[in-house]
């Protein structure tokens, strides 16, 4: 899934003529920390809401005011450098521009994490099985043929490398079938360690953490 697909361009950015005042309300309104300035259509920093409150004079134009770095994407950029680049910067709206750095649109974090969802297939009744393994043991494909084997169908895939805090990857699988324990029993005759089984039923609906915990899976 690329940028382009959620664009969003309906938010117009702000223009170095517009005022402090107006800005403040923007960012209110949008319940964002950031936004992007244009000047004759192209992008050329972002606002801030740190720097705005430290104008006295909200009359105050745009152009008069300091302006951070811009932080942006070109439109055929995948979603995963999306999320990667939102995160990092803990932004809420991030300007999506073209070669020439003109300004197309922006996406938002909500809709970045629903486009994860469909991406991972969250919403999709199943199972997802934890699963650790050495790195001299790590390979998808015997997995794979392991679960389908069990006439389960993998519904997406997320991967933890080893880190400080461990020295095994850890592999969180979804699956289409409720009831895991006929697959994650097929595993440990092969020698997988399930640590972790959780079905539908019980998995937790918040968007944003599980979108921020399958960033850290992926480790992008």
């Amino acid at each position: 899934m690329i940028v382009q697909e959620i664009l969003n361009t309906e938010i117009a950015p702000l223009k170095t003529t517009d005022n402090v005042a107006l800005a403040l309300t923007k960012l209110d309104l949008l319940h964002t920390n950031k936004l992007p300035v244009v000047d004759d259509g192209k992008l050329i920093g972002m606002i801030s809401l740190e720097t705005l409150i430290e104008v006295s004079d909200e009359e105050v134009l745009i152009q008069e005011v300091p302006l951070d770095d811009s932080i942006s994407l070109p439109n055929d950029q995948h979603l995963f450098e999306a999320t990667r680049k939102m995160l990092s910067n803990e932004l809420f709206i991030l300007p999506v521009v073209d070669s020439d750095k003109n300004f197309l649109g922006v996406i938002k974090k909500h809709e970045v994490l629903e486009a994860l969802s469909d991406l991972f297939n969250l919403e999709s009744f199943g199972s997802v099985l934890t699963i650790e393994m050495t790195p001299y043991d790590f390979t998808l494909s015997e997995l794979i043929r392991i679960i389908e084997v069990e006439d389960a169908k993998i519904l997406g895939v997320a991967v933890q490398k080893p880190n400080d805090h461990s020295d095994f990857y850890r592999v969180s699988v979804k699956l289409n079938i409720e009831d895991s324990s006929t697959v994650s029993a097929a595993l440990n005759r092969y020698g997988y360690v399930v640590t972790s089984q959780v079905s539908s039923a019980s998995m937790e609906k918040d968007f944003s953490d599980r979108a921020d915990e399958l960033i850290r899976y992926l480790n992008i």
